[in-house]
């Protein structure tokens, strides 16, 4: 459908970026398929300039992939993505692993917001260290209960429910160390856990990018919109360019073999740089939400629903908006 906007007179071509939902478009050729942080990040923003809630998706399903592909075995890995399945993750640590009385290992947690919970088949979910040791435990979706179903205000399609395990019976191999890559294996872009997160601002600088396509800037040099929109223009390119920069410094050391954990001060800017991505552009949706007054049913829809999920993703405890310096790690 294509709308006209009564405030600017632009009629946009809203044709979709991406014409293929999110999560089959990589995964079906595993987590391999999207080998780098910075295209992580460019398919996360094209998909979300035309679904907000399939970018937060694919956002958590190409970085579990890419999580779980540092770490685990091939034979592993081959059976996780075997055909048409789709995995997600929860990396708090919050499981508690134990052994069964036949030694088998046993999980118990409750992870919130468990995106994916509703397409999954299944989920990487973070545990509390055993020895000291990050860990994470892979769970057939299917012995996973749902305690609390998603009802937040935005985002509704990524079903990010909260999720129990009540004493889950695990195969070995479905028990991961997630502290040292394996011998013989390369690093991989995830050395580092914090870089789990590296393609969740696509999802805001698509959102913002799709509204300024939508709107456009109009034509009454020094109107007030027109000033709202450039201002909205400037930070979201911005954003991207600054990100996408970063990344692909660390895409190259990756492929250099030379990306390990990261140095507490280079971690602290690296957040800072995600975090100031992801609010920027957050900032800027609801920029341009507010200053687009229009009489327009059907805009008006979609400006609303556009500003409902800006402001569900602005609490995330992943981007905090300000972060002192040299503070993280």
């Amino acid at each position: 459908m294509r709308w006209r906007c009564p405030l600017t007179g632009v009629t946009p071509d809203t044709r979709p970026a991406c014409g293929l939902a999110a999560t089959r478009l990589w995964l079906r050729g595993g987590p391999d398929e999207v080998g780098s942080l910075a295209a992580g990040l460019d398919l996360v923003r094209q998909v979300a300039r035309e679904d907000t809630s399939e970018a937060w998706l694919c956002m958590i399903g190409n970085g579990t992939a890419h999580y779980l592909s540092t770490y685990a075995g091939d034979e592993l890995l081959a059976r996780l993505y075997a055909g048409t399945n789709e995995v997600y993750g929860v990396v708090a640590p919050v499981g508690r692993l134990g052994t069964g009385g036949d030694g088998v290992p046993v999980v118990d947690g409750r992870w919130r917001f468990g995106s994916g919970a509703d397409r999954a088949a299944y989920m990487a979910m973070g545990c509390e260290p055993v020895a000291g040791r990050r860990t994470t435990v892979l769970i057939e979706r299917a012995h996973l209960r749902i305690e609390s179903a998603w009802e937040g205000p935005g985002l509704l399609a990524t079903g990010s429910h909260t999720l129990r395990a009540d004493g889950v019976r695990l195969r070995p191999d479905e028990v991961l160390d997630m502290s040292a890559v394996p011998s013989g294996r390369p690093p991989g872009i995830y050395a580092d856990a914090q870089l789990f997160l590296a393609n969740m601002p696509g999802v805001a600088i698509g959102l913002a990018e799709r509204l300024l396509e939508l709107l456009g800037p109009g034509r009454a040099a020094g109107s007030s919109w027109q000033a709202a929109y450039a201002d909205a223009f400037a930070r979201t390119v911005l954003a991207r360019r600054g990100l996408t920069g970063l990344l692909q410094g660390l895409d190259a050391l990756a492929r250099d073999n030379r990306l390990g954990p990261l140095a507490p001060v280079l971690r602290a800017e690296y957040t800072a740089v995600l975090c100031a991505a992801y609010h920027v552009c957050l900032d800027a949706v609801v920029t341009l939400t507010e200053a687009c007054d229009t009489a327009d049913a059907g805009l008006r829809e979609q400006l609303t629903g556009a500003r409902v999920d800006a402001l569900t993703m602005k609490p995330h405890g992943a981007m905090r908006p300000a972060v002192p310096h040299g503070t993280l790690g």
